[in-house]
């Protein structure tokens, strides 16, 4: 368990990330234009109009030609609510702090974090918003939607469904990439990484570790009988080394052979620990 002056020193260092927040909020409602924004729908499509009047509730209509004043309409008021939501959060870690410094630190009460803002937007909305911080559900779902480019090497051999409705190359990769599914880490099949040499490598998969938004490579090695295979992993780990990844650290292996199968319930054990915790 964290000490109370960790906490603390997280608290701290909170409210600082906050008032920076503040700062670049104040920059970015500059030359943003006045009114609101009414959304409606209509079977799958938004409508959007601009309210300036409060005699004309309904507003004018947004041309989807004119979309970006939409999409400032919908900026400013995220930034509003952010804005009111922060000073809500700086509050509360104020008189945590307060507290504590009087020897009286109260239980922590629900309250809805700055992160969170974006979360509660209606959809309609979350469309048009660029948000400046996020929750990491939601950084995960922005991460996995993110387009990559896959190795397109040998394709044919990529003949084994997973959870997820994406081929892959083996059964092993079945049971890691549904593991993965089935615990919630966000994944991506042999992305494309480029080394800082310029070298390009396909790790089997590259997840993200939710708590820290941290990026880490899990490479299965799973025909460790075969001398050729083995020899050329180990020149692929010699090149992550090199390239300041480094295994027990951002880098995950590991290992199944003829003798030694994969064992999916100790590593699923192994996971859990790394990245649901």
């Amino acid at each position: 368990m964290r000490s109370i002056n960790c906490i603390l020193g997280d608290l701290s260092e909170r409210k600082e990330y906050l008032r920076k927040c503040l700062k670049e909020i104040k920059k970015y409602m500059a030359g943003m234009p006045e009114g609101k924004l009414r959304t409606t729908r209509q079977r799958s499509l938004y409508r959007y109009y601009e309210v300036t009047d409060s005699a004309n509730p309904n507003g004018e209509y947004i041309h989807v030609s004119n979309i970006a004043k939409a999409k400032k309409l919908a900026q400013k008021d995220y930034y509003e609510k952010l804005v009111k939501q922060i000073n809500a959060e700086l509050d509360y870690i104020e008189k945590t702090l307060n507290n504590y410094m009087k020897g009286n630190l109260a239980c922590k009460s629900a309250y809805v974090s700055a992160e969170d803002v974006y979360s509660f937007l209606p959809e309609a909305r979350k469309i048009l918003v660029s948000p400046l911080v996020v929750n990491d559900e939601e950084y995960a779902k922005i991460w996995q939607s993110v387009s990559y480019n896959g190795n397109a090497f040998r394709e044919e051999e990529k003949i084994y469904g997973t959870k997820k409705e994406e081929m892959v190359r083996s059964k092993s990769e079945v049971l890691l990439a549904d593991m993965f599914y089935d615990l919630g880490i966000p994944y991506r099949y042999e992305c494309e990484l480029n080394l800082k040499n310029g070298k390009r490598l396909f790790p089997d998969f590259t997840l993200l570790k939710k708590s820290t938004r941290e990026e880490i490579y899990h490479e299965h090695l799973g025909m460790m009988d075969e001398e050729d295979y083995l020899n050329h992993n180990l020149a692929k780990i010699e090149e992550y080394r090199k390239n300041g990844i480094f295994i027990g650290k951002n880098l995950i292996l590991t290992f199944e052979s003829a003798s030694c199968p994969l064992n999916i319930g100790e590593i699923r054990k192994s996971m859990k620990e790394i990245f649901c915790r």
